[in-house]
């Protein structure tokens, strides 16, 4: 049975998005579950990075699975018999299951993407997209750049806060002082202004003549001792005996140093927050396709990643050539390597 108006995939995984904004779990018949997954906040410190809240999606694979809830749904939604909904459903999942033999993998919207196991050829696995489905409460942050102070950081800002402390402490517990603060402009306008009125009635006085004599009085009896006790001084200039001339050595030549090479120090992480499987799945998957991807494990993190980018201008260029390929990299993000990268075999 036929039906003109199906769109295939894209109606399956469009529907499959609808229900899970309200429900957690999805099943869907002779294909398996989809579970609503909310993942919250945190701080890898191994990798120095911070991972907002964000939601995702698991998938169970059970072709057993019957799924009266998902042929109610879309019975419900095209006007439809259970029986017709059921053989649209079964339409579907023939259609998924095909393009997955033909290429390889198939985009579940925006929740991930579908592929065959490695162990199991007639099991499907599910990779997750790391920004997850996107909602009001959630923006599809990226990871940020969060790494711990430094420990001299960390001491000037501790002797900065009790500094701060003492101060205020101080100042208030003296409660019989008086602060007054003034301009420091005002300040020295007024002192210049006072300087001035000085000087006008010193010099202008008929006192100034007077001051004036005292003052070069003085000055004469200071300096005179000095004055006399300078006498010149004769300066005899001794000619230098000819030494003979020595022999310019040959320069030796200089070695030029060689250049430092430069370790990779950038990755682009495809996929992350998976399990092993899943990801040597995928990293196999992508291998096939020309990218040189690995399945690492850094701490506690498991990762799909191409390394090898001695800058992160590297890393962002190849980007861009990726994505421009195909939207499954639309997610991928540039990651400084700190620590050892474990290979999962």
């Amino acid at each position: 049975m036929q039906f003109p108006y199906l769109c295939g995939m894209i109606e399956l995984s469009t529907h499959i998005e609808y229900l899970l904004f309200n429900c957690t779990d999805v099943s869907v018949p002779q294909l398996g579950t989809f579970t609503r997954c909310e993942m919250s906040s945190q701080r890898i410190d191994e990798e120095g990075i911070f991972l907002p809240p964000y939601r995702t999606v698991k998938f169970q694979w059970n072709e057993q699975e019957a799924g009266e809830d998902f042929i109610h749904s879309l019975s419900k939604l095209h006007h439809l018999t259970r029986h017709e909904a059921r053989i649209m459903c079964a339409e579907y999942v023939d259609e998924l299951q095909q393009a997955i033999a033909e290429d390889g993998s198939v985009s579940i919207g925006s929740m991930g993407y579908m592929l065959r196991s490695n162990d199991n050829e007639h099991e499907l696995t599910f990779i997750p997209l790391q920004s997850g489905i996107a909602s009001p409460a959630y923006y599809g942050l990226d990871a940020l750049p969060f790494a711990k102070l430094s420990n001299d950081i960390r001491q000037q800002r501790d002797k900065k806060r009790a500094a701060k402390k003492i101060k205020l402490t101080s100042i208030a517990a003296d409660r019989d002082t008086i602060t007054i603060r003034i301009n420091r402009r005002v300040f020295n306008y007024a002192a210049s202004v006072a300087a001035s009125i000085v000087l006008f009635f010193a010099f202008t006085s008929p006192f100034a003549n007077t001051i004036k004599e005292m003052g070069r009085q003085q000055a004469e009896l200071f300096f005179a001792p000095k004055i006399a006790s300078v006498q010149p001084k004769t300066v005899e200039v001794k000619a230098k005996a000819a030494t003979p001339s020595t022999p310019i050595k040959a320069e030796e030549p200089v070695l030029q140093a060689q250049p430092e090479v430069k370790e990779a120090l950038y990755a682009i992480v495809i996929a992350s927050a998976i399990s092993e499987k899943n990801a040597v799945n995928y990293a196999a998957k992508l291998q096939k396709k020309g990218y040189d991807a690995i399945a690492c494990k850094t701490g506690s993190m498991v990762r799909v990643i191409i390394k090898g980018f001695e800058t992160e201008s590297d890393a962002y260029n190849q980007m861009r050539q990726m994505k421009a390929k195909s939207s499954e990299f639309a997610n991928v993000w540039s990651w400084k390597v700190n620590d050892e990268i474990m290979p999962i075999q």
